[in-house]
């Protein structure tokens, strides 16, 4: 089909022009009827299921909108109907994935907005600048000076952008819904609030979910497309299997981060994204393609991104205090005498060790919900050391 027939597919009221024009086609092209005819079929379907999933489609904007942690742009009424149906988005984006690209549409159209915006306002002021220093009649004469900006304005503006949004949504969803082998086979998953989910990919990579968070992905990890993965929001703690033909790409908010194999927490905010880096190394960059300068990390280092901002100079991270929302002990390098520390007031026990050691480095990673005693027999066996228990207290002494 011609390209002036594109927009047929996703109008549900054609322009008598066009429905003529589009008839006429038809008769002419018999396989071209017969394909129109399946489409209207599949786009009756989809909208059906749509509307299933999600009756009000507006809800999508508020959704987004908070998202981008731009809750102050609701009104009380909006925000009571957004948390309302907050389960019904929720199974929306999970049985419908690619309505998440919906999301990000509605949030690349709301910069984009604020941009075409900014750049009106400021011709305004330019302009009413240059009518202030033209010859003006005597003051009786002069029309009243409105105020640079109303309420009334900045109102109007939100809801400008909101309805030009919203008149997208229903042929965005369609579209989204229809191109979908590839955006319907990424899979969302989400970790509730003070929830822990561990994802398993296919190419031997593990990422640890920490509520509340939400993370997309390919899941066959086949091509270096698809090992593209987007964490909306939340925390997440990377386990990432080395690929030197497919880096692994973690997209936020606010940065996008770049690794070949290594092991990595990465903390995701509207408009800020932590990353921390246990193992390997990573590049990190701003997530809003600007041109900026990146960072690259060594183990041990932290980084900090700001929407619209470079990456902040890398800095020392102790990675058990930096990591502590993992729900694990990282240890790299560690003095055992520090372990013992962290493990006694982490669990309420006494640990202690002896001074030869003392000082001996340890690398290791543990669950937090494991039991001390198991804790610490691994070390032990790290160091060829013993643990020994009296009285409800833990030592660590040389292996005999």
């Amino acid at each position: 089909m011609d390209d002036r027939y594109d927009p047929l597919l996703f109008e549900d009221e054609p322009t008598p022009e066009q429905r003529a024009a589009l008839r006429k086609r038809l008769d002419e092209d018999s396989e071209l009827a017969e394909g129109w005819a399946r489409w209207r079929h599949v786009r009756a379907e989809l909208r059906d299921r749509l509307q299933e999933r999600l009756p009000d489609r507006r809800l999508l904007v508020l959704y987004a909108l908070e998202q981008e942690g731009r809750t102050g742009a609701l009104t009380p009424e909006e925000q009571d109907a957004l948390d309302a149906a907050r389960d019904e988005i929720a199974e929306a984006t999970e049985a419908v994935p690619a309505l998440e690209r919906v999301v990000e549409r509605i949030q690349d159209e709301r910069a984009d907005f604020e941009t075409v915006w900014a750049q009106h306002q400021e011709e305004a002021r330019v302009g009413a600048e240059a009518a202030e220093r033209r010859p003006r009649p005597d003051r009786d004469e002069r029309s009243p000076r409105r105020p640079a900006q109303s309420r009334e304005k900045k109102a109007g503006r939100r809801w400008a952008w909101r309805l030009t949004v919203a008149a997208l949504l229903i042929g965005a969803a369609v579209l989204a819904i229809f191109y979908g082998p590839g955006e319907a086979s990424r899979t969302t998953v989400t970790a509730g609030a003070d929830e822990q989910r561990v994802v398993e990919f296919e190419d031997g990579s593990t990422v640890r979910l920490v509520g509340a968070a939400t993370l997309t992905y390919s899941p066959g990890m086949s091509t270096a497309e698809d090992r593209h993965v987007k964490l909306a929001r939340g925390r997440a703690y990377f386990d990432v299997v080395r690929r030197d033909d497919a880096p692994f790409v973690v997209n936020t908010p606010a940065a996008r981060t770049e690794v070949l194999g290594t092991q990595f927490g990465v903390a995701a905010g509207s408009d800020t994204t932590e990353v921390v880096l246990v193992e390997g190394r990573v590049q990190v960059e701003p997530g809003d393609e600007a041109e900026s300068e990146s960072v690259v990390l060594s183990p041990g280092e932290r980084s900090t991104v700001r929407h619209g901002q470079a990456p902040s100079a890398p800095q020392p991270a102790d990675l058990t205090q930096a990591l502590n929302w993992t729900g694990l002990f990282v240890f790299r390098s560690v003095p055992t005498k520090t372990i013992a520390q962290r493990l006694g007031a982490h669990y309420d026990v006494s640990v202690t060790v002896a001074p030869a050691l003392a000082e001996e480095p340890v690398t290791g990673t543990f669950e937090r919900e494991q039991p001390v005693s198991q804790v610490l027999e691994t070390i032990a066996r790290t160091l060829g050391a013993e643990v020994r228990t009296e009285n409800g207290t833990y030592r660590l002494v040389p292996g005999s």
